[in-house]
C-alpha cells in the first residue's frame, strides 16, 4: 500500500468526511454487522450492527487468530477485484459474510464486511449483497475523490513542492544543454546560482584530479549561497583527498548521498570536519575516464535528499562532464589548428579554407594571397571553387554510388587563377571545431 495514502486515509479522515455514516447506516438499514479494514486488517471503520451479537463480530474483527482469514479474503478479492459472498469458520454453521473491495485512485485499498450471524440475518446479506457492490463502488468514488482535493494539505503538499521542483530543474538543465550546445564551460558554471538556490544548498565545490600527484586533487571552482570569500575558498582548496579509501571508491563507483538517515559522528567529525549535516557527492567523468567530483553541501540544517535532488545533482555533473569534454576538445583542436596554418603559411600551393555550410572564407595563405593581389577571407569562395559537393551528394543518394566525401580530388579550369588546377578538398573541423573543407589547389603544369 502506498505509504502516503495510509498516512492521509485514516480513521480520523474517514470519520471527518462522514464515510462511517454512509457505511453505518446501510448496515443499520439491512439490520447485519458491518467494518471496514484496510488491506492490512486495520480498522479504519469501527464494527457496527445490532448489540445482540456485536460481541461477535467485535472478537471476528479484533482477534488476530482471524488474520490469516483475513488475508486470504484480502487475496481473493485482489485476484478477482470483484466483491464475494461466503461461509466462515467462526464455529456457527449459520454464520455468512460478504466483502467488497474499495479502491483508491486504482488502488485496492480496503475492504467492507458485511457479516449475519444467524439465518434470519443470512437472508438479509443474500438480499444486500447486490447493493453492497453498488455502495462499494461509491464509496470508492467518495474516498478516491476526497484524497485527491487533499493532496495540496498537509503531507500531500510534498508533491505539489516536488512537482514545481522538477519543473525548475527542467528549465535549469535545458540552460545547461544550450550551454554545451556553445561548448562554454563558464557559462555553464554561471548556472551554479540557478541550482544552488533551487537545491537550497549552501555550497557547490567542484575538483579535477590531479593528474601531477596521484591521490591528490586541485579546486577548479565553487559557488556558496552568500557569495564567494576567502574564508570559502580556504575552506575548500584541500590538497589531499580527505575522504577514506572506502568513500571514494562508492563516490568512483556511483555516488555518495549522505543526509540524517546515514550521518554517523564518526563521519561527520573525520570526514567533514563538523562542517556539513548533508552532502552529495557524484563522479565527474570524461571519457569513461574518472576526472574529478562535483560535491553540493548543506551545512546549516538537517535534511534528508530527495529523489529529484539527486537526480538533479547527478544531471548537472553529467553537463559539467560534458561540457569539459567539449572544451578540452576545442583546445586540442584549436592548438592543432594553430600548427596548420603556421605549416600553410610557408608552402608554395594555393590553399585556403572555407566553412562548409556557406563557402565563406575563414583563412587564406599568403601564397594565394600574393596570387589573387588581395585577401578573400570573409567573402564567399565559391566564385573561385564551386561547392562541387551539392552535386555528388546527390549522386550518391539517387544512383547509389559509392562517393567518398571526406576527400576529393579534381581538376578544374579556375578562371580567377588564369589556368587548370588539381584541387584537393578535404573535410576537416576548424577553430570551435566548425566544420570547414580545406582546398588545396596546385597548377596542373
Amino acid at each position: 500500500m502506498d505509504e502516503n495514502m495510509s498516512k492521509r486515509i485514516s480513521k480520523d479522515f474517514l470519520m471527518s468526511n462522514h464515510v462511517d455514516e454512509i457505511v453505518n447506516s446501510f448496515a443499520a438499514v439491512s439490520e447485519l454487522y458491518s467494518a471496514i479494514l484496510d488491506i492490512n486488517g486495520h480498522i479504519l471503520i469501527e464494527p457496527t450492527g445490532p448489540s445482540t451479537f456485536l460481541g461477535e463480530f467485535f472478537e471476528l474483527v479484533r482477534n488476530p487468530k482471524y488474520s490469516k482469514l483475513y488475508a486470504d479474503i484480502v487475496n481473493c478479492i485482489v485476484d478477482s477485484k470483484q466483491a464475494m459472498y461466503s461461509e466462515i469458520d467462526d464455529g456457527n454453521p449459520d454464520s455468512r459474510f460478504a466483502a467488497a473491495p474499495i479502491f483508491v485512485n486504482g488502488t485496492f485499498y480496503a475492504t467492507w464486511i458485511l457479516y449475519a450471524h444467524n439465518k434470519a440475518q443470512n437472508q438479509r446479506l443474500f438480499k444486500a449483497f447486490n447493493h453492497m457492490s453498488s455502495i462499494a463502488g461509491a464509496i470508492t468514488d467518495i474516498i478516491s475523490k476526497l484524497y485527491e482535493n487533499s493532496i495540496i494539505t498537509g503531507e500531500e503538499e510534498e508533491i505539489k513542492v516536488e512537482y514545481e521542483f522538477e519543473h525548475s530543474a527542467k528549465e535549469v538543465m535545458k540552460q545547461a544543454l544550450d550551454v554545451i550546445a556553445d561548448g562554454d564551460r563558464v557559462s555553464i558554471f554561471k548556472l551554479y546560482d540557478q541550482v544552488g538556490k533551487l537545491l537550497d544548498v549552501d555550497y557547490m565545490v567542484y575538483y579535477a584530479i590531479d593528474s601531477d600527484r596521484p591521490g591528490y586533487m586541485k579546486l577548479v571552482d565553487y559557488w556558496a549561497k552568500n557569495g564567494k570569500s576567502k574564508e570559502a575558498e580556504a575552506t575548500f582548496s584541500w590538497d589531499s583527498d580527505h575522504y577514506d579509501v572506502e568513500l571514494q571508491n562508492r563516490i568512483k563507483k556511483d555516488c555518495l548521498v549522505i543526509d540524517k538517515t546515514n550521518m554517523t559522528n564518526k563521519m561527520r567529525v573525520e570526514v567533514f570536519q563538523g562542517n556539513a549535516k548533508a552532502v552529495m557527492v557524484f563522479p565527474v567523468y570524461i571519457r569513461e575516464k574518472y576526472q574529478g567530483r562535483l560535491i553540493f553541501i548543506e551545512n546549516t540544517k538537517e535534511r534528508v535528499w530527495s529523489e529529484c535532488e539527486v537526480a538533479l545533482g547527478r544531471e548537472l555533473t553529467d553537463m559539467i562532464a560534458r561540457g569539459t569534454a567539449i572544451q578540452m576538445r576545442l583546445y586540442r583542436g584549436n592548438k592543432n589548428i594553430k600548427l596548420f596554418t603556421e605549416l600553410f603559411d610557408l608552402l608554395p600551393e594555393y590553399i585556403f579554407v572555407r566553412r562548409r555550410n556557406n563557402g565563406n572564407v575563414v583563412y587564406v595563405n599568403p601564397a594565394l594571397k600574393e596570387k589573387m593581389g588581395f585577401d578573400m577571407t570573409g567573402q564567399n569562395s565559391y566564385m573561385l571553387v564551386p561547392n562541387m559537393r551539392v552535386g555528388l551528394e546527390e549522386l550518391k543518394v539517387t544512383q547509389d554510388i559509392p562517393v567518398k566525401l571526406d576527400k576529393e580530388v579534381f581538376t578544374r579550369y579556375i578562371d580567377k587563377l588564369g589556368g587548370n588546377y588539381k584541387v584537393a578538398e578535404y573535410n576537416m573541423r576548424w577553430k570551435d571545431l566548425e566544420k570547414v573543407e580545406i582546398l588545396i589547389l596546385t597548377p596542373e603544369n
